[in-house]
């Protein structure tokens, strides 16, 4: 038969989904590999959503006609109303704002809508492991940006690497996985590299409402940036819905223009059934209170993780989590204390702590590799998961054995 696409014929399956599917299989496992919230949506909004957003009316509305390229009207103002309400900025929802099938293909299409094939992405290293997938797929290049770990980590990043050709920088702030938050002195850097070097910013803002110890801004907060910059959002962890799939694109009126090229031309419209839901979750009193809940209950979460995965159990915290839904430990010390056949299973730390903890000690995570080389011997954990099984999972890694090395 003839040759499929060279890259995707190479193209690993998404490692978060391979463990979680791999835990899956297997009951006994605590899953911490998946960013997906255990809480959510809003109990008091179930209800009425079952009633009213999901009843036999609406869903033979939804279902016999195709949504206009940008989305609903109505969801767009709602969307527009909670960035007036929590950021205090304006934007028009019939030019700025695009609905989209989650925020994912709100990247696809800002990458698309503001680079040419050929140009390149500044992308923080580490970074989500999506954006490095959707660049290629693009036939755009990915230009590294490594951030040193401290308080104002993209200004000194930016300073190091001044020249760095790219027409867009990519980020992602609260951030998967570390949950680092920009500082106001990286915005400043930021906006003052992308006038000097015309650029772009993409904003991946959809842990906007997790973020734990640093206010968060997006990038239309900062005024040298408006008319630069576009943000990509989602109803997915905020309201712990991943699976309504209804995300959003923010950014200036030639851009949603160009977007929405792009969006009728490969999928028409977003599905119909999940817009009120969304709406109803962003204009309704009292789910900012039920946000603010989940922000604090996950921030609590962390404070215990980190009491009880700290240095004496083989846990290093070079990055503190500001924010997001994730634990991004390093996890050196733990490597020569596994036995022997897990060792050789990687001479990445990360990857041989993984595996050894799926297999026999029953609690899946991700390693660190897949977010970039320089995490290699980091892992990744969600905080988000049920009550009981998060705090069972931490037990069992704090009672890892780190006295000694394996044998």
């Amino acid at each position: 038969m003839p040759a499929i696409n060279a890259y995707l014929e190479h193209l690993n399956p998404l490692s978060s989904k391979s463990v979680a599917q791999r835990a899956k299989a297997n009951a006994a496992i605590l899953n911490l590999s998946m960013g997906e919230p255990d809480f959510g949506p809003p109990a008091v909004l179930v209800d009425v959503i079952c009633r009213e957003d999901l009843s036999k009316e609406r869903f033979l509305d939804a279902v016999k006609r195709y949504e206009h390229s940008r989305g609903s009207l109505s969801l767009r103002r709602a969307i527009a109303a909670w960035y007036r309400r929590r950021y205090a900025i304006d934007i028009d929802p019939e030019r700025e704002i695009m609905v989209t099938h989650g925020g994912i293909e709100a990247l696809n299409l800002a990458l698309q809508a503001v680079t040419n094939p050929g140009d390149g992405v500044l992308l923080a290293a580490p970074a989500y492991t999506l954006y490095q997938r959707a660049i290629h797929l693009l036939n755009r290049k990915s230009h590294p940006l490594p951030r040193p770990e401290g308080e104002n980590e993209y200004a000194a990043a930016l300073a190091a690497h001044p020249r760095t050709p790219a027409r867009a920088v990519l980020i992602n702030s609260p951030e998967n996985p570390t949950g680092y938050v920009m500082s106001d002195t990286d915005w400043q850097a930021l906006a003052e590299a992308c006038r000097t070097g015309d650029r772009w910013v993409i904003h991946d803002e959809v842990y906007d409402t997790l973020a734990f110890t640093r206010r968060h801004l997006n990038a239309w907060c900062i005024p040298a940036l408006r008319e630069r910059s576009v943000l990509i959002n989602s109803c997915s962890k905020k309201f712990g819905i991943p699976g309504l799939r209804t995300g959003w694109l923010i950014g200036p009126a030639s851009v949603i223009e160009a977007a929405g090229k792009v969006h009728e031309s490969l999928c028409l419209g977003v599905s119909i059934l999940g817009e009120p839901i969304a709406e109803r979750l962003l204009s309704t009193p009292g789910v900012d209170d039920w946000m603010q809940q989940q922000q604090e209950m996950l921030a609590a979460r962390n404070r215990y993780a980190l009491s009880a995965l700290d240095e004496t159990r083989g846990f290093g915290w070079p990055r503190r989590p500001m924010g997001g839904m994730f634990l991004f430990p390093d996890v050196s010390a733990l490597y020569p204390a596994l036995p022997a056949r897990w060792r050789a299973f990687s001479p990445d730390a990360g990857s041989a702590v993984a595996e050894y903890l799926l297999v026999e000690r029953q609690v899946a995570t991700v390693p660190g590799i897949v977010y970039g080389a320089e995490s290699r011997h980091h892992l990744r954990l969600t905080n988000c998961a049920g009550e009981q099984v998060f705090h069972q999972a931490i037990a069992r890694l704090s009672s890892l054995d780190v006295g000694g090395a394996g044998a």
